[in-house]
């Protein structure tokens, strides 16, 4: 029997209204961080160079021929995402709980939401870098595709180099950036704002490309907040996804 004299349990804390409400849970469980997230970028950088070393006298032509090219793309990011994988659920609680991946059927329009302001906001910096450096900056991954078809137009294997650039690719660069960086960041105790600035800085800087590095740290910008109004990865792979997809197919139709 209840003894009525003793105080009634005092109420639950109400979670904080906007962003800071879907920051994320870390208990002693959880080992991995920053030098986590710092390692996943340096084992994509490391395979990068050991696979272009060891396609350095495989191909032919100015750009990497036939399979060589997805191939080149697919190596490093499917072990950057198994690494990502791994230390989530050997040092932590998985990719869900620790790296917020996970989706909702909303999360489609809320990425093309997403998608189209990421876009009008890279079309004003890209208008300013036209007029500032008289040139249009363009993705290393179109130069590539381009002189990997080297005049000899569409082949099968840059058709699959666009669907790995829609697919496989925004799932692991959002594993990375708005998921494993942001979490190390979140569980660091850093305020949601300066952790949207500081992966969208990060997002830009990695793909080492100086002409178009406002351009992606506006998409990052636009990524982020797909994370940061939801806490789930879904909107911003979503938004990648359509980004890169689009890009792919006006690339495609320009190369055939």
């Amino acid at each position: 029997m209840l003894d009525s004299s003793l105080p009634p349990p005092p109420p639950r804390p109400v979670p904080p209204a906007g962003a800071e409400s879907h920051r994320l849970v870390y208990d002693h469980s959880v080992t991995w961080g920053l030098g986590d997230a710092w390692a996943s970028l340096g084992i994509f950088f490391l395979t990068s160079i050991l696979v272009g070393l060891a396609l350095y006298n495989v191909t032919t032509g100015p750009g990497l021929d036939g399979a060589w090219l997805p191939l080149a793309v697919a190596i490093p990011l499917v072990l950057q995402g198994l690494y990502i994988w791994y230390i989530a659920g050997r040092k932590g609680r998985g990719l869900r709980l620790d790296l917020a991946f996970s989706a909702k059927p909303s999360d489609v329009g809320l990425g093309a939401v997403l998608m189209i302001a990421g876009m009008i906001g890279a079309g004003i910096v890209g208008a300013f870098m036209i007029w500032l450096f008289d040139s249009a900056p363009s993705a290393s991954v179109a130069v590539l595709a381009e002189e990997s078809a080297d005049g000899g137009g569409l082949t099968i294997w840059l058709v699959l180099l666009a669907i790995l650039a829609s697919t496989l690719v925004p799932v692991v660069e959002e594993l990375v950036f708005r998921g494993l960086w942001w979490s190390a960041l979140e569980k660091s105790g850093m305020k949601s704002h300066w952790i949207l600035l500081i992966t969208s800085l990060v997002f830009a800087a990695i793909h080492i490309e100086p002409q178009r590095a406002a351009l992606i740290f506006v998409l990052g910008l636009a990524l982020g907040i797909g994370r940061l109004v939801t806490g789930r990865l879904g909107p911003a792979i979503a938004a990648h996804a359509m980004i890169n997809g689009t890009s792919m197919l006006f690339l495609l139709i320009e190369l055939s």
